[in-house]
């Protein structure tokens, strides 16, 4: 069996074992914190078209979304026939098809999630939201992933900290906006009167079992330069650049402006007379030629 077959095994099998675990009361706590933390952001949105790629139920059945479209790795898998089956690596949507793409805890069991990273960036519009979810290593669950590796799913996968998905969103040229921290339970029998949760929301402490990342990408403005009009250069005169220069300032052309204007229009004006001019003066200066003798 290759690399990439054995690769895609785990997956399925990762896929498989996470369906089981967010159907427990352990995930579906997390679950429901989950959603609360994503809820601010999907109010006021107003999102066409969104695209959800995890194991879980779905987190974006928002009134504000209207085209929600879900992801399995296979056809078996699907939840219905509208599902999107690929490779999660390797989506069949066009560039900047989607204002909304969410990776939800994706990036920890995909064969390849710089792959899959950019793959949702790449889908994702220039005025659109990258929202990523993923377990936090420096939470409260982080001391017990040690401990017990192999009890969960997602103590088997592999953590990624916030530090990290920066560097990995700058290279695809997408900047952070806002780190959320949710799941601040500790355990599961704790009562939920001890509103801890809320409490660790309201202060958004980095403590949580997940983070929530929300990013769009990096836009370079451009501003134009405006040309400014220039009279001078259409007429292609000095004197004019000058007084176009004392009209810009408010003040009226001094005095050796216009007359060196008046001079240089005297100057410029064709003289259609010239050449008689110069026969007539010719003529007069010439001495006139004695009787017999040829000029």
């Amino acid at each position: 069996m290759s690399n990439h077959h054995a690769d895609q095994a785990a997956f399925s099998e990762q896929f498989l074992a996470g369906q089981r675990y967010w159907q427990t009361s352990h995930g579906r706590r997390q679950w429901q914190a989950e959603k609360q933390c994503l809820h601010p952001l999907l109010a006021r949105s107003g999102v066409q078209h969104a695209l959800e790629i995890g194991v879980a139920p779905p987190l974006l059945a928002h009134d504000s979304i209207r085209h929600r479209i879900s992801w399995a790795p296979q056809r078996d898998l699907a939840e219905h026939p509208s599902t999107l089956v690929c490779r999660p690596e390797a989506l069949p949507l066009a560039d900047e098809a989607l204002e909304l793409v969410l990776v939800h805890h994706m990036l920890e069991v995909a064969p390849q999630p710089g792959h899959l990273l950019r793959e949702a960036a790449r889908v994702t519009s220039d005025s659109g939201r990258l929202i990523l979810i993923g377990w936090h290593p420096l939470g409260i669950a982080g001391p017990a992933r040690l401990k017990r590796c192999h009890e969960r799913f997602y103590q088997r996968s592999r953590w990624l900290t916030p530090g990290r998905l920066r560097d990995w969103l700058a290279f695809i040229d997408f900047n952070i906006e806002r780190i959320d921290y949710c799941g601040f339970v500790p355990f599961e029998n704790t009562p939920d009167w001890l509103l801890m949760e809320t409490w660790g929301r309201r202060h958004n402490l980095p403590l949580g079992r997940a983070w929530v990342i929300s990013a769009k990408r990096q836009m370079c403005r451009m501003i134009p330069l405006k040309k400014r009009f220039d009279p001078g250069a259409m007429l292609g005169s000095k004197v004019s650049s000058m007084a176009c220069m004392s009209h810009e300032s408010g003040h009226e052309p001094s005095h050796d402006i216009v007359q060196l204007m008046s001079s240089q229009k005297a100057h410029d004006t064709p003289n259609h007379n010239s050449s008689s001019d110069i026969a007539r003066e010719r003529k007069q200066r010439s001495p006139t030629a004695p009787p017999g003798v040829m000029a």
